[in-house]
């Protein structure tokens, strides 16, 4: 296989991962850019995307940046942009497609496994009262008259089948609680509301679409039982965030754990920030991060720049229809400047 072509890669510069990636990109030969971060309330003014993304001909995209449509106009040798995480939704990738720009991504297995230990993990910390338990502790109580309640023998629901999903399931065998899901691409599957009505335990294991966001809303959240239970380590804008915190202090809900937020960070005054937090556990949408994930996430991103630039698509293409654009856009670049 021969060598890629010269390349410049812009790259993020906030991310455990960031380091180890620059320095196999510029080993490989590849000039790196490393891009300034920019928060929701600042972002790149068009001068900034131009000096910035301008030479670049592959993006590394990292959350919680925005790559909208703007930016990927600012960078006319642009030939992917590659999350360097599983996620997408924080690039525009209706935007990319139409311009001829590949988006991949990097299921790294360790992340995969990384959220599906962390799921049930969060299962089992709200069914076993681990936070009124430790509240106690830390009161002066001890050993309050708080049951908890075993994960064997409870309904689990799981919304979204794919790699997650089904690695939750895998590992759910060994806790004997029985397993059913909701995913219209998936055999097997049942309706929502059915898997919503009769679960002791939900599970969100969804990409963030338009016919995802606000999937749970209020009328969701009021079929399931008041003894359940909801986990969200997807993506924040597939739950009405302020429909859960409303059932979460109103007691048609026993709990719910929560990693990801429809604004990350989420806002002083975001309603689950007010809940009971005895009853809600909430973290910094990194609860399936692990040390073993880094490695293994920037071999795959070192490999998808490596292909572009061969002019292959990479391997974790998420917009296939984007091929006959994504060739007629490099035969473009190959021509004079």
């Amino acid at each position: 296989m021969s060598a890629p072509p010269a390349g410049t890669v812009a790259i993020p510069p906030e991310s455990p991962a960031i380091p180890a990636l620059a320095e196999r990109l510029a080993a490989a030969g590849y000039r790196v850019i490393a891009v300034p971060a920019r928060d929701r309330d600042r972002p790149w003014s068009a001068a900034e995307l131009r000096e910035w993304f301008a030479p670049a001909d592959v993006v590394v995209a990292m959350p919680p940046l925005s790559y909208p449509r703007a930016l990927l106009e600012a960078a006319p040798r642009l030939r992917l942009i590659v999350s360097g995480v599983i996620g997408v939704d924080n690039i525009d990738v209706a935007a990319a497609t139409g311009l001829g720009i590949a988006v991949a991504n990097c299921p790294a297995p360790e992340n995969v496994i990384g959220v599906a230990e962390a799921t049930i993990m969060l299962m089992v910390a709200l069914l076993h009262e681990l936070g009124p338990r430790q509240g106690a502790l830390r009161a002066g109580r001890w050993r309050p008259g708080v049951p908890g309640r075993l994960l064997r023998g409870r309904q689990v629901g799981l919304i979204g089948y794919g790699r997650i999903g089904r690695a939750v399931a895998e590992r759910l065998r060994g806790w004997e609680a029985p397993v059913r899901f909701h995913d219209p691409y998936v055999e097997g599957s049942i309706p929502l509301d059915e898997l919503l009505a009769t679960s002791d335990v939900v599970s969100l294991h969804v990409v963030l679409t338009e016919r995802t966001r606000n999937l749970i809303g209020a009328r969701e959240l009021a079929l399931m039982k008041p003894s359940a239970v909801l986990i969200n380590t997807a993506r924040g804008g597939v739950v009405d965030e302020a429909a859960l915190a409303d059932a979460i202090t109103s007691g048609r809900l026993a709990g719910a754990a929560v990693d990801v937020f429809e604004t990350e960070p989420p806002a002083a005054d975001s309603p689950l920030l007010t809940c009971d937090p005895e009853r809600v556990i909430l973290t910094p949408h990194c609860i399936g991060h692990n040390q073993e994930t880094g490695p293994s996430g920037v071999a795959m991103a070192v490999e998808a720049v490596g292909r572009a630039m061969r002019g292959e698509p990479p391997a974790n293409l998420l917009n296939p229809e984007v091929l006959p654009r994504w060739r007629a856009r490099l035969a473009g670049l190959a021509g004079p400047d």
